[in-house]
C-alpha cells in the first residue's frame, strides 16, 4: 500500500509534468506554423491575406491570439476580427524582445501559454519579421482529476496482483526464513541438535544447509574440546578438572544440606617399575585394562557411571539426581573414584577391599603377564574436610598411609588421624609430592673458603622447602620422607637443575663457582642417573668439570662395585665426586682406592670437637694424613671458630666451610655477602676476589 501510494503521487507529478510540456509544445508547434505561413505575406506584403489566414487558425478555438509584425512597416497583423492591421496596436513584450534577440521566446501565464519565434527568408536567412501565438492553459485542477483517476485505477490493479504474489513470497521465503533464525537462536542457546529445513532446492535451502554443516562442525569441535578438557586422553575416563567439578557439584542436595561423599584415591603399586622396564607402551595399556576394570567392578556393583558422570546405583536417591558416582584419572597411575555414602560406611569397606583385588589380579599387557598393586586412601565428605582441595588432600595422605603399610590395601583418613605422627608424617609426604609439582622446591648455597688465603672455592648447594604454611624448611625435615616415599629421585633432580641454572647465570656473569651437589643412594640405584645429570648439564649449559657430587660414606661403602658403574661415565665427561660425612662410615683403603672419589668431607661432628675433644683432634688428622698420602683434598664441615679454623689450617685441611665464613644463602644473599665482604680478613689473611673472574 506505501508502495502503491508513493507510485501514484510520483506518477501523477510525472504525468502532469508531461502534460504540461506537451502544451508547450503543441503551442510551439502552432507558433511554427503560424511563422513559416507568414514568411510569403510579410515577403509580398500581403497583409489581408495573412489576416484572414490568423483569423482562421483562431478560430478553432486553440489559439487565443495569433500576432505577426513586420518590423519594416511597423505593421502588426492579428488573428482578432475586431481589429485591422491599419490599427496602430502596442506591441507585445515578447515580440519585442525577439526583435531585440532574434531569438525564439516562451512565455507562461496562469492562462495562456506565448511563444514569440522569429519568421526568417528562407533563402537569404534576414529576419522578416516575428510571428506570436498564444494558446490557453489546461485547468490544473481537470488535469490532476484526469491523472489521478487513472493512476489509482492502475494502483489498484497492481496491488489485486501483489497481494497474492506477497502472500506466496511470505509462505515460500519468509517463513523458511523464520524457521532458520528460530533454529540458529536455539543454536546460540547451546541446542546444537536443533533442525534446519533443508528440504528446498533454492537459496534458503542452500542457506539452510550452510548453516546445518557449520553447527555440526560446531558441535564436533564442541565435542573435542568437551573430550580435550573433561576426559583423559590414555584411559577415556574423566580427568582431574571433570573430577573436581562433579565432586563440587555433588556436595550439597536440592534444600542447601550437604550431601555425604566418599573419595577413593587410588596409587598403583609397582607401577613405575612396569613402566621404566618396559616402556611407556606398555604403561599406558596396563593403565587402560586397569581403568577398564575399575568401570567394570563399579557396573558390576550398581554404581555405573557413564563419561558425563550421571550414573545410577543402590547408593543414589532420585531426589537428587545429580549425586552419582565417577570414575576418573588424575594423572599418572593415580586414580579416583567418587561414591556417594549415604549407605553403612561398611559398603565403602567392602567396595575398596574388591577394588584391591580387582586391580591385583594379572594382566596381560602385549602377550607379557604383569602384577601391580592398588593402595587406597578414602576420606568422606564433610566428615574429613570442608572442601574439594581438603578431601583429596587427605584422601592422599591416607593414600600414602596405605603404602606405608606395604601396599595394596586401603587406608581410611579418619583412622590414621589417631596416630599424630604417623598422621604429620604422612601428610609430609602428600606435601612434598604436591611441592615438587607446585616449584616449591628452592635452593641456597654456603662457601667453600679456602683455609690458608680465605679465598672463596666454590659453594656447596642445599636444598630447602618453601612450604606455604610451615616456612623454609631444611633438608633434615624432609628428606628422610622424600627417600622413604621415593620422591628424592624428583627432589634430587630438581636441585641438581636448579644449581646447574644458577652457575650457568654466574658465569655468564663472569663469575666461576664450582658446584657441590649432595647425591642419594636411590639416586644412584636408579637406571638412568647418569644419563639425567648428563641431560641437565647440556640443558642448562653448565660445565661439567665445574660440579662436583657428594655421596655419603656410608653409601659409597655399601656397594662400591656399583657406584663406580654409575660414576665412570660422569667421570669420563668431568665431573669430580667427594665422599661425603666421611668418618662416620668404615672405610677400606682398599675400596678407597677403587671409588672414583678426589675429595674427602669431613663430618661435621667431628670439627665441633677440635680443642674440646682430644679423641676427635686425633681423627682430623688422621682423616687429613690419610688424604695426603692417596693425594686426596680435604673439604671440613661446621668450621665455626677461628680455633677450628687455624687447627684445620695447621694441619694441612685446603677449603672448609661453615657459619665462621657464612651461613647458607639465598643465590641473590651470596653475591651480596661477596660484595660486602670482599675486603674480610679474618686472621690476618685478605679475602682474594680477583679468583672470581673468568
Amino acid at each position: 500500500m506505501a508502495l502503491s501510494v508513493v507510485m501514484i503521487v510520483v506518477a501523477s507529478y510525472l504525468d502532469l509534468h508531461d502534460e504540461e510540456q506537451r502544451a508547450v509544445s503543441d503551442a510551439r508547434a502552432i507558433g511554427i506554423t503560424v511563422s513559416r505561413l507568414a514568411v510569403p505575406h510579410l515577403t509580398n506584403h500581403h497583409y489581408l491575406i495573412l489576416e484572414q489566414e490568423l483569423e482562421s487558425i483562431a478560430a478553432g478555438g486553440l489559439v487565443a491570439v495569433a500576432q505577426v509584425m513586420d518590423p519594416a512597416r511597423a505593421v502588426t497583423i492579428d488573428s482578432d476580427p475586431e481589429t485591422s492591421y491599419f490599427d496602430d496596436i502596442e506591441t507585445h513584450p515578447l515580440i519585442q524582445l525577439v526583435m531585440e534577440t532574434g531569438e525564439e521566446q516562451t512565455r507562461q501565464t496562469p492562462d495562456l501559454i506565448e511563444i514569440a519565434i522569429p519568421v526568417h527568408d528562407m533563402a537569404k536567412g534576414d529576419l522578416l519579421g516575428v510571428s506570436l501565438v498564444s494558446v490557453e492553459r489546461k485547468q490544473t485542477d481537470g488535469m490532476l482529476f484526469a491523472i489521478w483517476s487513472r493512476n489509482m485505477v492502475i494502483a489498484g490493479v497492481l496491488l489485486l496482483f501483489c497481494i497474492p504474489v506477497t502472500f506466496h513470497f511470505a509462505d515460500n521465503f519468509l517463513r523458511p526464513i523464520k524457521a532458520l533464525t528460530q533454529t540458529a537462536h536455539k543454536v546460540s542457546e547451546g541446542s546444537f541438535d536443533a533442525p534446519f529445513p533443508v528440504e528446498r532446492t533454492d537459496e534458503i535451502g542452500v542457506l539452510a544447509r550452510a548453516y546445518r554443516d557449520m553447527v555440526g562442525r560446531i558441535r564436533d569441535n564442541m565435542a573435542k574440546i568437551h573430550e580435550l578438557a573433561f576426559i583423559d586422553p590414555v584411559t577415556g575416563l574423566a580427568n582431574r578438572e571433570h573430577f573436581r567439578q562433579h565432586f563440587t557439584n555433588s556436595i550439597l542436595n536440592e534444600n542447601g544440606q550437604p550431601n555425604r561423599l566418599s573419595v577413593l584415591f587410588i596409587d598403583l603399586d609397582r607401577f613405575k617399575r612396569v613402566n621404566d622396564s618396559y616402556g611407556h607402551d606398555h604403561g599406558d595399556a596396563l593403565l587402560k585394562e586397569v581403568a577398564k576394570r575399575l568401570e567394570t567392578l563399579m557396573v558390576s556393583k550398581g554404581l555405573s557411571s557413564d563419561r558425563s558422570g550421571q550414573a545410577v546405583g543402590p547408593m543414589n536417591q532420585a531426589a537428587n539426581p545429580e549425586l552419582s558416582s565417577l570414575v576418573a584419572r588424575l594423572g599418572g597411575d593415580e586414580f579416583a573414584i567418587i561414591v556417594p555414602a549415604r549407605n553403612p560406611v561398611t559398603n565403602i569397606y567392602a567396595l575398596t577391599e574388591d577394588l584391591v583385588q580387582c586391580v591385583e589380579q594379572p594382566l596381560e599387557i602385549n602377550g607379557l603377564t604383569m602384577t601391580v598393586g592398588a593402595s587406597i586412601g578414602v576420606s568422606t565428605y564433610p566428615d574429613d574436610g570442608e572442601d574439594y582441595t581438603a578431601i583429596l588432600k587427605n584422601a592422599d595422605i591416607a593414600m600414602y598411609a596405605a603404602k606405608r603399610t606395604g601396599g595394596n590395601r586401603a587406608s581410611f583418613y579418619n583412622e590414621i588421624e589417631r596416630n599424630s605422627w604417623s598422621r604429620d608424617r604422612i601428610r609430609l609426604e602428600a606435601e612434598l609430592k604436591n611441592a615438587l609439582l607446585r616449584d616449591e622446591i628452592a635452593i641456597v648455597f654456603q662457601p667453600k673458603v679456602n683455609c690458608e688465603t680465605t679465598q672463596v672455592v666454590g659453594a656447596e648447594v642445599l636444598a630447602r622447602w618453601n612450604h606455604p604454611e610451615r616456612g623454609m624448611i631444611a633438608p633434615g625435615g624432609f628428606i628422610d620422607v622424600a627417600e622413604e616415599s621415593g620422591l628424592i629421585n624428583r627432589l634430587g633432580d630438581r636441585v641438581l637443575e636448579l644449581a646447574c641454572q644458577q652457575g650457568r647465570i654466574w658465569l655468564d656473569e663472569g663469575m666461576r663457582m664450582p658446584l657441590a651437589v649432595n647425591v642419594s643412594i636411590r639416586q644412584l640405584e636408579k637406571p638412568g642417573f647418569d644419563r639425567r645429570v648428563l641431560d641437565i648439564l647440556e640443558h642448562t649449559g653448565f660445565p661439567a668439570d665445574q660440579l662436583q657430587l657428594e655421596v655419603t660414606e656410608t653409601v659409597a661403602m655399601a656397594d662400591p662395585d656399583r657406584v663406580a658403574a654409575v660414576t665412570k661415565p660422569l667421570l669420563d665427561a668431568g665431573i669430580t665426586f667427594a665422599i661425603d660425612d666421611f668418618g662416620t662410615g668404615y672405610s677400606s683403603l682398599a675400596i678407597l682406592q677403587r671409588l672414583p672419589f678426589n675429595t674427602f668431607k669431613i663430618d661435621r661432628s667431628f670439627v665441633w670437637g677440635i680443642g674440646e675433644d682430644q679423641h676427635s683432634d686425633s681423627i682430623v688428622q688422621t682423616i687429613l694424613a690419610m688424604a695426603e698420602s692417596l693425594n686426596y683434598e680435604v673439604v671440613a664441615e661446621g668450621v665455626e671458630t677461628e680455633e677450628q679454623r687455624d687447627f684445620l689450617r695447621n694441619n694441612g685441611c685446603s677449603t672448609a666451610q661453615g657459619f665462621l665464613f657464612a651461613r647458607p644463602m639465598p643465590a641473590a644473599h651470596f653475591d651480596a655477602w661477596l660484595e660486602r665482604h670482599a675486603s674480610w680478613q679474618p686472621g690476618g689473611a685478605a679475602f682474594q676476589k680477583p679468583y672470581f673472574a673468568a
